[in-house]
């Protein structure tokens, strides 16, 4: 449920904060007045685009902030797994914020999300019904959603058709594929072939041109590393013209050894071994280490020849010998899937056959379940209508089973009706007049409202074109609905609005030659008044003033 909105610098408002109340919010107010901008930031919070001339002082920025108290819990688990819920939260604060260069912002919780997730989370919080947007609802690829609303089965075998149809689908988009490159296919593996043993023949190993790479350095360099592991060698080991380190620690080890006697000198002394031991063991490494730089002769050239073989395999199938074995892999993978074409062709044919009979079954099944919920929903929009002053409208659903498979079954749904007794069935979409448009849709919202879990309902001006009792029958209509669903709704009904929990008068002011657009809430006497504006304009006598008195009166009791 909407408990409050917020709104700054947007449009004619300056700075607004209204809350919401369960039941029928009503906002009223003169032509102009800017009652349709509550309902265009509400758009916003569900994830409209953002105008260039929304922000009132365009050297701002306009902020949208509603608040919603949560009843679903499938919505519950799907923000607290995107991270945009705590475990004890209960509430969601969406937030839209526009700049004067163009940016936008969204956030939940204070998260910055995409507009793309916003417009999914929308179908659990409202449901808005603006001014010809019967165009939107009236579209028939919509009609099997509404059926099925009546029927709960129908949302599990619907997924389980949708999920045969999408294995369906990618099966023949392979078959397809598998005849398609049939012309080609010989051509492909020979060359595939090609590849495959020009790779294997060359038997790389992973790691092996780091390793290649390394040892032709250190060939190209051996006299010079050859030469400074001979010069440290007689420094630390052994040298004819002069005592080395190792000669000098021995030496110092001969002397301690007489002098074991003193502490201080037996540890030196074992210290010093301990070097005289490292000394030897580095003097092997120092000279296995400069025999290893005696390299055979030609294999200088081997290493460069096998770094520029390498090389060649690199400009044809990757950018390192890594990058060529998984080519490899790929490609014998694809040799060993076209070679198995027709194999393949064979099981596929096999598979389709299977599924198109799953398909079938789920198909059928879930006709027969939509045929009970068809009859459901048009029983109650019938009712609906009857009791919206419209007793001579006949409504039905036509469901016809065809042959096209799709995700949503094989059926395919018609809304038709007839306005007058004695006039055939016609499509929905026909229907001309103003009035029986914002009445059947209400009848429609009303009898999926008790199918679907949309905790609020917004409509703008819905009785635009709707007079006389069947404008008092619609009055009536939406404080039922608002018994089950918060309603917000604009209207210029003073029937209608007779009927709010919470009435909100609009009204424009002009200050220092700026407009502002300014919300109060009406109390008792306050909604009398605004009433009698509604029936009588600006200058009401008193009958009209008496008049509205005793329609809030009557509302309130039937309420």
């Amino acid at each position: 449920m909407l408990q409050e909105i917020y709104i700054n610098n947007f449009i004619l408002i300056d700075e607004l904060r209204l809350e919401f109340d369960k039941g029928l919010n009503v906002l009223t107010g003169e032509t102009g007045a800017g009652k349709s901008i509550i309902i265009d930031a509400l758009g916003l919070i569900m994830g409209e685009r953002v105008r260039n001339d929304l922000l009132k002082d365009d050297s701002r920025k306009a902020v949208v902030e509603a608040v919603f108290s949560l009843e679903s819990e499938e919505l519950k688990a799907m923000l607290k797994e995107n991270g945009f819920m705590e475990e004890e939260d209960e509430s969601l604060i969406i937030t839209r914020e526009m700049y004067p260069q163009g940016r936008s912002v969204a956030r939940i919780n204070g998260h910055t999300v995409n507009i793309t997730f916003l417009r999914k989370i929308a179908p659990w919080l409202v449901d808005m019904h603006l001014q010809h947007d019967h165009l939107t609802m009236l579209r028939p690829e919509k009609y099997l959603t509404y059926i099925d609303s009546f029927v709960p089965e129908a949302k599990d075998l619907r997924a389980r058709i949708k999920e045969v149809y999408k294995e369906y689908r990618r099966q023949i988009k392979e078959l397809e594929e598998i005849k398609q490159e049939e012309k080609d296919r010989a051509q492909k593996l020979d060359f595939l072939a090609f590849q495959i043993n020009e790779i294997k023949k060359a038997d790389l190993k992973p790691g092996e041109e780091e390793e290649l790479n390394e040892l032709a350095e250190k060939m190209r360099n051996a006299h010079m590393l050859a030469r400074a592991a001979d010069q440290v060698l007689k420094l630390v080991y052994s040298d004819e013209n002069s005592s080395s380190a190792y000669d000098n620690i021995a030496s110092a080890v001969a002397i301690l050894q007489g002098s074991k006697k003193d502490a201080f000198l037996e540890g030196l002394c074992r210290r010093l071994e301990d070097v005289y031991y490292s000394l030897q063991e580095i003097a092997e490494e120092l000279s296995r280490y400069r025999d290893s730089l005696d390299f055979e002769p030609g294999l200088v050239d081997e290493v460069e020849a096998r770094l520029y073989e390498i090389g060649k395999l690199k400009k044809k199938y990757g950018g390192s010998v890594a990058e060529i074995l998984a080519f490899l892999d790929r490609a014998e993978k694809e040799w060993e899937r076209l070679s198995r074409a027709e194999e393949r062709q064979e099981d596929l044919l096999q598979s389709i056959a299977l599924v198109e009979k799953e398909y079938l079954a789920l198909a059928d099944e879930l006709t027969r379940i939509r045929q009970k919920g068809a009859q459901l929903l048009e029983e109650k929009v019938n009712k609906e209508l009857k009791e919206l002053n419209m007793p001579y409208i006949k409504f039905a659903v036509v469901l016809e089973k065809g042959e096209e498979f799709s995700a949503d079954g094989l059926d395919k749904a018609e809304f038709m009706f007839s306005p007058n007794p004695g006039e055939e069935m016609k499509p929905l979409s026909r229907i001309a007049s103003g009035g029986e448009i914002s009445r059947f849709i209400l009848a429609l919202k009303k009898a999926l409202a008790e199918a679907y879990e949309v905790p609020t309902l917004i409509f703008d001006e819905i009785d635009v074109g709707v007079g006389g009792t069947a404008l008092t029958a619609m009055a009536k209509k939406l404080a039922e609905l608002s018994r089950s669903h918060q309603v917000i709704l604009v209207t210029h009904s003073p029937q209608i609005a007779s009927y709010a929990h919470k009435h909100y008068l609009i009204e424009k002011e002009v200050q220092n030659g700026q407009t502002f657009t300014r919300v109060k809430k009406l109390d008792y006497a306050g909604r009398i008044k605004e009433l009698a504006r509604m029936l009588g304009g600006e200058n009401y006598s008193e009958i009209t003033l008496k008049h509205a008195g005793e329609m809030l009166d009557r509302a309130i009791l039937e309420a």
